[in-house]
């Protein structure tokens, strides 16, 4: 057996024909070579890419389709990829008693929404620090948390400040954690709001007391 495997090539896996059957006009032997041909191991969430297969490097269609990760990537009848959460995924080709695998990782697409994990509805007395960070998170379409992004944290009403970090980007977590939140000085409730981009922002609460 021999496999290689690159990003934005072809996946090769070569398994010896132990008694399966081909078909009438590519008949298998047991010499034979099945292989997965895909444009690139990499798919965005929410894009689609075509997997095809070939037998002694003619290009068959008549191989069953599976994947490890139906939940990251599913594949069709016909070899079609639809890459959905964050992941890796064995995709397998089957011709009788061959198989061929490739692996199909899935990253996150463009950022679609910005929601608040922790840190809402805290209260402190007035001109004190909450007690706890802010904290929101990014995700895209399908619900993949997204690094690497910065989100800025504004007082919006009651005087009070954020502490550095007031630009902090996301984690390998997908979480943006600012520094504390100082209430102003008036009691009574005070906001923050948290933004991204042109993306809807998001509001944080607290009561001065």
């Amino acid at each position: 057996m021999r496999s290689t495997s690159a990003l934005g090539a072809s996946l090769f896996v070569f398994f010896a024909a132990c008694g399966g059957s081909g078909s009438p006009s590519a008949p298998a032997t047991a010499t034979s070579t099945l292989a997965i041909v895909v444009p690139s191991n990499t798919m965005v969430s929410g894009t689609r890419m075509q997997a095809s297969a070939t037998l002694d490097g003619v290009p068959t269609t008549a191989v069953t389709w599976k994947s490890s990760e139906p939940e990251m990537v599913s594949v069709g009848a016909d070899g079609m990829l639809l890459a959905a959460f964050n992941g890796v995924a064995v995709v397998t080709a089957t011709y009788g008693a061959m198989k061929a695998t490739t692996l199909v990782k899935v990253t996150p697409g463009a950022p679609a929404l910005i929601r608040i994990y922790s840190g809402d509805q805290q209260s402190a007395n007035a001109g004190e620090n909450a007690r706890d960070p802010l904290c929101t998170i990014i995700m895209d379409a399908a619900g993949n948390l997204i690094s690497g992004l910065v989100v800025t944290y504004t007082v919006a009403t009651g005087g009070g400040t954020i502490a550095a970090p007031t630009a902090p980007a996301t984690d390998a977590q997908g979480i943006a954690i600012s520094g504390l939140w100082q209430l102003g000085p008036t009691p009574g409730k005070q906001t923050v709001t948290a933004s991204y981009g042109n993306l809807t922002s998001v509001t944080f609460t607290a009561t001065a007391k």
